[in-house]
């Protein structure tokens, strides 16, 4: 669990970053939108955080790649609060760290448990 944590962290700072670097909001500098994601890793985070690890540790039989599609689709409506954002990076880069946070994330969590194929 503590890898999904760390891998999520990175990815989400990874994006704000990006964001930081592309958004053109000429009144808030590179500190202020990078506490704008640390607040947004609060919003989006730690819900992401909770259906990733609830969704691994539940998941037996299901073949790995469709699991992470399937996952992929339910943690990008997470990003909803961004939609009012005045540009659109914002939303796409968060929404990209979703699907790359569940193309990375250690499924199986608990491998002796799976019952379907691991890979």
């Amino acid at each position: 669990m503590g890898r999904c944590v760390l891998t999520y962290l990175l990815i989400h700072g990874a994006a704000w970053l990006a964001i930081s670097w592309t958004v053109p909001w000429e009144d808030e500098s590179f500190p202020e939108i990078m506490a704008l994601g640390a607040g947004m890793l609060l919003i989006i985070g730690v819900p992401t955080l909770l259906i990733s690890v609830c969704a691994v540790s539940v998941h037996r039989r299901m073949d790995v790649a469709r699991f992470r599609v399937l996952l992929g689709m339910a943690l990008a409506p997470g990003v909803w609060p961004l939609i009012a954002c005045g540009t659109g990076e914002p939303l796409v880069f968060q929404v990209t760290a979703q699907i790359a946070f569940a193309a990375l994330i250690p499924a199986p969590l608990l491998p002796e448990d799976w019952e379907g194929e691991v890979g």
